[in-house]
């Protein structure tokens, strides 16, 4: 009666053995498997083709120089349609009280626009004021608008080019904002080239630079610093 049970466990054991063996050594073998390659200029998409990612070509931005501008905003005679929007007026983390033609200072000509701000402080605020107007920027490669703070300015302040697109009006804005210099005009730019990385959660297609639908550009506060006054935008450029 011992000796059957003693071959009975023995018998459970040697086929756990068998088993565990088998799932242990496919397991092994599964970690040996490469990792897909991707070739320069390739990301890898969601979609899975038998359990592996498959590598999609990305375009990529040229790096040839800009050689061509054309300014479309230099705020010389009026606003051209920039204002602050309803809903920012609404919001108390978002400060641009008032927005005019001033000609206390310019980037180019002898005017630029004036944005009355008031940072205050100790958490995240912002300024923006933005245009809505149906835009094509075929075939151009790259969006620029100066900035100006003057030297009285305490650092901290940032700027952010932002582009609404397409049919479904997608608010895209830039992966980072850019230091203000205090009494130097600054040029936020970004690539709106297909492939720029230059947006956040946003690869470009030739539909994005093709149906812009708002430009607005954000000064940022991020808790600093604290400031009251004007902020100077001059010269909206798109360049090839």
């Amino acid at each position: 009666m011992q000796k059957g049970i003693v071959y009975l466990i023995t018998g459970v054991l040697f086929i756990s053995f068998i088993f565990t063996g088998c799932a242990g050594k496919k397991e092994s073998e599964e970690k040996k498997k490469p990792f897909a390659k991707v070739k320069r200029g390739a990301y890898l998409t969601p979609e899975r083709k038998s359990g592996a990612v498959t590598p999609t070509e990305r375009p990529i931005p040229s790096d040839k120089p800009i050689t061509e501008e054309r300014v479309l905003f230099s705020f010389e005679r009026d606003l051209r349609g920039w204002e602050i929007p309803d809903w920012a007026l609404e919001k108390d983390d978002y400060v641009a009280k008032d927005i005019e033609i001033s000609k206390d200072v310019a980037d180019e000509g002898s005017s630029s626009l004036k944005v009355t701000c008031d940072f205050p402080g100790k958490r995240w605020t912002a300024a923006l004021i933005e245009l809505e107007q149906y835009l094509d920027f075929t075939p151009y490669r790259e969006i620029a608008i100066d900035i100006y703070i003057s030297e009285e300015v305490p650092l901290g302040l940032r700027g952010r080019i932002i582009l609404t697109v397409g049919e479904d009006w997608k608010f895209t804005e830039m992966t980072r904002a850019i230091p203000l210099v205090p009494g130097e005009w600054i040029t936020i730019k970004a690539s709106i080239e297909p492939g720029s990385y230059d947006w956040k959660r946003t690869v470009p297609d030739e539909s994005f630079r093709a149906d812009v639908r708002k430009i607005a550009v954000r000064i940022e506060s991020n808790k600093k610093p604290a400031y009251k006054g004007p902020v100077y935008i001059d010269s909206v450029k798109i360049c090839k």
